[in-house]
């Protein structure tokens, strides 16, 4: 396919940093390898913003107050109009509702394509139908979920898998480790559980430190090393103090990059209650860590269950207590599993594979408008 497009606007209204922001960089640092000019609009002086300008990325700031901010718009429509950009990628709800009514005020106009990760509250069928030309989510898990809303048509939303890059990764694992993290992993010689995920309730924090309270007997020795910020860490401290394992647990902060971390792993764990896809335990599969992760979302459309890592009922103590201990207890076979799950997500989470997609969909908007 020929690639015609020239500039691609980015939007993100939120302040922090997870996984959909950090692939909302690479895939502009992707198309720019590729000669396409990207901008992004964001919040000033949030996570984002200074993220993003420190990997030398093009940044706008703008306040994204509501859905139908004037000013917002207004920016918008200025830098679509004076990049000439052919198609605007949106995520969160304010900046994709603003980005959508200012690329209406061009003529011609961009392609509006919306990225939607995850999934809180009742689904509106006015922004998959209408404001977005096309919704793109990251599994046919999140795809079901929004088409359970039957007025949603279903030609406006498709699966694009997240890409990786998995070269960087490869690099970047090789980094030292932040100061704090090292000392304390040298203070400690046992198994090591790593969880890289922000600190909301969903991601099931509090489920892995009831876990490694059980396991402790059988374990002495387990580790268990978070890495993530969020507006739960008050509610992990306090429940670390109160099963007494601030010796056993390290709450890590956001490390950056998180490929640091993984070949200190023995176990890469995701105990989520909710999860669209998840990215960390593809990543840690890349660098072949075993994976011990919830039987939830679209987190199985990433690792089959006894080949490539071990699926787990979502939110069972009991269930994630056994897998962990047989996990630990077959090092061996976990491994080989890592392998085969290395083998696996290269071939199918690839940057090229998800830009190819995403121009795909530019391409097709624009062979209907002309």
């Amino acid at each position: 396919m020929t690639i015609a497009i020239k500039a691609v606007i980015f939007t993100e209204s939120s302040r922090n940093v997870g996984g959909q922001e950090l692939q909302l960089m690479q895939q502009m640092e992707a198309l720019q390898q590729q000669g396409i000019a990207c901008t992004l609009v964001c919040l000033p002086g949030g996570k984002v913003d200074a993220q993003a300008r420190a990997r030398g990325l093009t940044v706008v700031n703008a306040a994204f107050r509501n859905s139908a901010h004037l000013p917002t718009i207004l920016t918008l429509r200025a830098l679509l109009r004076h990049t000439r950009a052919q198609m605007i990628i949106c995520h969160s709800g304010h900046d994709a509702n603003n980005a959508a009514l200012a690329a209406r005020l061009l003529r011609p106009r961009p392609f509006v394509l919306r990225s939607r990760t995850y999934l809180a509250g009742r689904v509106k069928p006015l922004p998959y139908n209408v404001l977005a030309d096309a919704t793109m989510v990251p599994s046919h898990y999140l795809r079901n979920a929004l088409l359970a809303n039957p007025a949603i048509r279903p030609e406006r939303i498709h699966v694009v898998y997240p890409g990786i890059d998995f070269a960087g990764i490869d690099s970047r694992s090789q980094q030292p480790l932040p100061e704090h993290v090292a000392r304390w992993l040298a203070a400690g010689t046992g198994p090591l559980l790593l969880h890289v995920a922000m600190l909301r309730g969903e991601k099931g924090h509090l489920l892995m430190l009831e876990v490694l309270s059980r396991l402790l007997p059988r374990w002495p020795q387990l580790r268990y090393l978070i890495a993530g910020e969020g507006e739960a860490r008050a509610v992990i401290e306090a429940r670390i103090a109160a099963l007494q394992l601030e010796r056993q647990v390290l709450l890590a902060g956001s490390v950056l990059p998180a490929s640091c971390l993984y070949r200190h792993a023995d176990l890469l764990v995701m105990p989520s209650s909710y999860e669209p896809l998840g990215m960390s335990q593809i990543e840690a599969l890349a660098q072949g860590v075993p994976v011990v992760a919830s039987d939830t979302g679209g987190i199985p459309e990433t690792i089959h269950h006894g080949d490539t890592g071990l699926l787990v009922a979502a939110e069972d103590v009991d269930a994630w207590v056994a897998a962990i201990d047989q996990a630990l207890s077959a090092p061996e076979r976990m491994r080989a599993m890592a392998a085969a799950g290395a083998r696996d997500v290269r071939s199918r989470f690839s940057v090229a594979h998800n830009l190819q997609q995403i121009l795909a969909l530019q391409h097709a908007f624009a062979t209907r408008q002309s």
